[in-house]
């Protein structure tokens, strides 16, 4: 009788006391900040700040429509620089990546793992339609991602340039990846380049990154990233400025086809456990403890622990599920079959834009120019006569930003633009949406390369 009260009153204590416990350890914590804050992704990663966003995009959502200017190609979302199991750094199956592209609305998964000695990334990657999701090979290699049409192990590619010709030969992909690391590089035979990348862009967030390092931050960021897996993933959100930048200056040189990279790995997780000494141990990915916390010393993490023996999982944080990082921003090719050798020809041609599509919904989006009766779209050249107009329509309002030689030329808001060229130039559209205070970019449009005589 004893032992049965001693089980009922446990039970009723853990019942009654452990939600309390959580809503006050969570006031608590965020009630000591892990260091001054400043305009990055902590600061934006406040639930109430959150929570704004979150209603902000519902509310865009609702105004969405029917464009009325038709594109003659079909819009298919790609998600570029994803790595599986194939890859040293991630565990990924293919199984669980095929079920998060669909759920993201991705149909185009072009894998860039890094190269072992023990298998070939050509041959043995993924490959084919799986369930309406096409899969790509290709590699991360020396700050290119390579999409060769035949296997190129074992051969030896001792320069960046090297590795771009071996690479291109029978209509084979390398685009430039990593810019921050690399702005001098300028290779002929290029396909493209990154103009935005999810880890460069988390690299900016200083505060961010020191909070995920020690256990005070890291359980600051366990409810928040539970209520709001997507908006927190979008807090970092940066204009890529710098990329642009390098980007724009590539394309003056010869075409270069912007793509977005998601660096996708899903091995960004914290376990938290009771260790030997009943304590609650933090362990990253790699599986090495980077946090003890005492109880004796914080004594509100004491109920969570409470009846827990050595090894009991407390909480697992997945910090980038596939399923998150696959929506947060996304490559929109313009084609009208889903196979391989269409997604090969419309990177070439430069038939595609870049959307973060956590934001919003961009199929309908279209940009084209318009001269003599003659449609050209994203990637096409043209020389300049009369009447040319560039034209765009957008599903939602946004603030249309033509861009001609990597600076702004013209601004205007709402769901058309119409915009009448007078001078050659390399123009591109940025489309910018209204998030509760802020404006931040939604689309990057590749360029339509207008010269003249």
């Amino acid at each position: 009788m004893l032992k049965l009260t001693l089980e009922k009153d446990v039970r009723t204590t853990r019942k009654k006391y452990y939600r309390p416990f959580i809503i006050v350890l969570t006031i608590f914590l965020l009630s000591f900040p892990v260091s001054k804050l400043s305009a990055d992704a902590w600061e934006r990663i406040k639930p109430a700040n959150l929570k704004k966003t979150r209603e902000a995009i519902r509310k865009l959502s609702q105004l969405r429509k029917p464009v009325e200017l038709k594109s003659q190609y079909g819009d298919y979302r790609t998600i570029m620089h994803a790595h599986s199991h194939f890859s040293h750094d991630s565990n990924g199956t293919v199984e669980e990546i095929r079920k998060a592209a669909i759920k993201a609305g991705v149909k185009i998964i072009m894998f860039t793992e890094h190269p072992a000695k023990h298998y070939d990334y050509f041959k043995d990657g993924n490959r084919g339609l799986k369930d309406g999701v096409l899969f790509i090979p290709g590699a991360e290699s020396n700050g290119l991602h390579n999409y060769p049409t035949q296997s190129v192990k074992g051969i030896r590619m001792q320069t960046p340039q090297e590795q771009t010709d071996i690479v291109t030969r029978n209509n084979g992909l390398t685009f430039l990846c990593h810019l921050e690391e690399r702005m001098d590089w300028e290779l002929d035979n290029l396909t493209g380049s990154e103009i935005y990348n999810l880890h460069a862009d988390f690299k900016g967030e200083k505060n961010l990154i020191k909070a995920l390092t020690t256990p005070n931050g890291i359980l600051q960021i366990l409810p928040i990233i539970k209520e709001y897996p997507q908006e927190m993933i979008g807090a970092i959100q940066d204009y890529p400025a710098d990329y642009l930048q390098k980007w724009d200056k590539l394309c003056q040189k010869y075409p270069h086809t912007g793509v977005s990279a998601n660096d996708s790995h899903h091995n960004q997780r914290v376990h938290a456990f009771v260790d030997d000494d009943g304590k609650l141990a933090l362990e990253n990915a790699d599986k090495q403890v980077i946090a003890n916390v005492d109880p004796e010393k914080v004594p509100l993490i004491k109920p969570i622990l409470f009846g827990k023996k050595k090894g009991d999982t407390i909480f697992l944080l997945d910090l980038d599920p596939y399923e998150v990082s696959f929506h947060h921003v996304s490559t929109h090719l313009l084609m009208n079959e889903q196979t391989e050798t269409a997604v090969r020809e419309t990177l070439k041609a430069g038939r595609a834009y870049v959307c973060f599509d956590w934001l919003a919904d961009p199929v309908g989006f279209v940009f084209q120019a318009m001269q003599n009766g003659t449609t050209f779209q994203m990637g096409q050249q043209l020389e300049l006569k009369k009447k040319c107009l560039l034209q765009s329509e957008s599903p939602i309002p946004v603030e249309f930003r033509v861009m001609r030689n990597g600076k702004e030329e013209f601004k205007a808001e709402g769901r058309k633009l119409s915009f009448p060229v007078s001078k050659a130039g390399i123009y591109r559209l940025e489309a910018w949406v209204k998030i509760g205070d802020e404006k931040k970019i939604w689309i990057l449009s590749n360029p339509i390369y207008i010269t003249q005589k």
